[in-house]
């Protein structure tokens, strides 16, 4: 995923956010000023009854009625924000003007029940418009009540002075506010924080999703590249097989018919795996396929591929090989290795190790490679392998090797290529179990039929 795929991504979810907010918004705004509606209503009920029947009670109901429909126009028109503002407002300026009232009529009891409905207040203000907000509405009302106990007691009198009666009562007003406001604030805190883990999990698994999404459709161009084993010439069959340890492969084998009719034959293992060995593995195929066109020999062709790899700075991934040219007509091949594990030839049941070890391509420049010429008899059988088959492990970290490896090729069957080829992968697969495939693994077996 690219740097602005990725951005564009966050841009999303902050703006699903916003808009998220905004429904969270609108519903709450919406059920609370329905209920306050629905209580005014009840109020304007109560004031058929004549002792609540006044003037000043028919205005307040009034004002309260038409602001009810302001904010639901508001919220209509997807002003939620303001027409929160507007609600807080309101009632908390109810709330404030009926204390004042209190005040004036001396109602000390009165005033201070109105006076503890501010925390209240604060929390309809922190759910609606943040904490921010409600700290402003907290700050405002506490000083609003201070100073309204500071002149109600400057007004009717004190026995222990105004400051210290006016401070007895404001002191439980000021904590139960400032406790519901800390409250309030590390609930958002929470909640922004927990959003924030929850859009970074939502980018990585999107980012995981894409990437994977990539290196299949990698694994399959690289798939492409894998060309069938030759067609049956002679009484030589050949069967080929590579299997990827994640998406991608650093493994390849590959099948260059010459102008003369000879076959190269090609196996290959770059170090380490994924996108950078698969990377390298596309390179390292296009470089032998451009020497085999024009060089006349496996050592020379491995010495031309070395020195273009060196010089392209492959780094710490190196390329091991095993480089055959088969000649059908005479059945023999002449074949050169560059740090590959060497081939096994099965002859007469006998297993033996066959070639000489040189350093992978790309390690140091100008680098000589020995041949081996293999004349073949009749049932014979190479096994062309990469160290995925020996360097597999099990659950318990114990790896299969060279013994184990042996033993599988010697007890699959001598005749046919492809059950040799699936006995061996069989018992390579038994013997991880549940274990992670750890290594690429390639295999070609050439065999020379009765």
């Amino acid at each position: 995923m690219k740097s602005q795929d990725v951005e564009s991504f966050n841009e999303l979810l902050k703006q699903l956010d916003v808009e998220g907010d905004q429904v969270r918004l609108r519903f709450t705004l919406r059920m609370l000023n329905i209920l306050v509606l629905t209580l005014t209503i009840i109020a304007l009920l109560a004031m058929l009854i004549p002792p609540f029947s006044v003037p000043i009670a028919y205005i307040l109901v009034g004002v309260s009625v038409t602001i009810n429909g302001i904010i639901e126009w508001l919220i209509r028109t997807c002003r939620e924000k303001v027409g929160a503002g507007l609600f807080v407002g309101w009632v908390n300026t109810g709330i404030i003007t009926f204390m004042l009232l209190n005040t004036v009529e001396h109602d000390l009891l009165g005033m201070t029940m109105f006076a503890e409905m501010i925390p209240l207040f604060v929390i309809l203000s922190g759910l609606l418009l943040g904490w921010g907000f409600a700290g402003f509405v907290a700050l405002l009302n506490l000083t609003i009540v201070f100073l309204t106990y500071v002149w109600f007691f400057a007004t009717n009198g004190s026995s222990r002075g105004v400051f210290e009666e006016a401070t007895g009562f404001f002191i439980p007003v000021f904590l139960y506010t400032a406790l519901v406001w800390a409250a309030i604030s590390f609930y958002q805190y929470q909640l922004t924080t927990s959003r924030h883990r929850l859009n970074q999990a939502r980018s990585r698994l999107i980012q995981d999703k894409i990437l994977h999404h990539d290196l299949e459709i990698a694994r399959s161009l690289q798939q492409r590249l894998y060309p069938p084993p030759p067609p049956l010439f002679g009484n030589i069959r050949i069967v080929a097989y590579s299997e990827p340890a994640r998406e991608t492969s650093g493994d390849f084998y590959d099948f260059v018919q010459l102008s003369d009719g000879r076959w190269a034959i090609v196996v290959a293992d770059v170090t380490g795996k994924s996108i950078a060995a698969a990377m390298v593995m596309v390179m390292a195929r296009s470089i032998l396929r451009s020497y085999i066109a024009t060089e006349q020999s496996p050592a020379a062709i491995l010495r031309a591929a070395n020195n273009a790899l060196y010089r392209d700075g492959v780094g710490s991934q190196y390329v091991t090989v095993f480089l055959g040219i088969l000649d059908s007509s005479t059945n023999m091949i002449t074949f050169a290795t560059a740090g590959h594990p060497f081939p096994y030839l099965r002859r007469n049941g006998q297993i033996q190790e066959i070639g000489y070890g040189s350093l992978p391509l790309g390690a140091r420049l100008d680098r000589e490679y020995c041949e081996t010429t293999l004349q073949f008899q009749t049932g014979d059988q190479l096994f062309l392998l990469t160290d995925g088959f020996y360097e597999t492990r099990n659950a318990q970290r114990k790896m299969f090797g060279f013994e184990q490896l042996l033993i599988a090729i010697d007890q699959s069957d001598p005749t046919d290529p492809q059950r040799a080829l699936d006995h061996l992968l069989s018992v390579v697969s038994q013997f991880r179990g549940d274990a992670e495939q750890s290594d690429d693994m390639t295999a070609i077996i050439i065999q020379v039929l009765a």
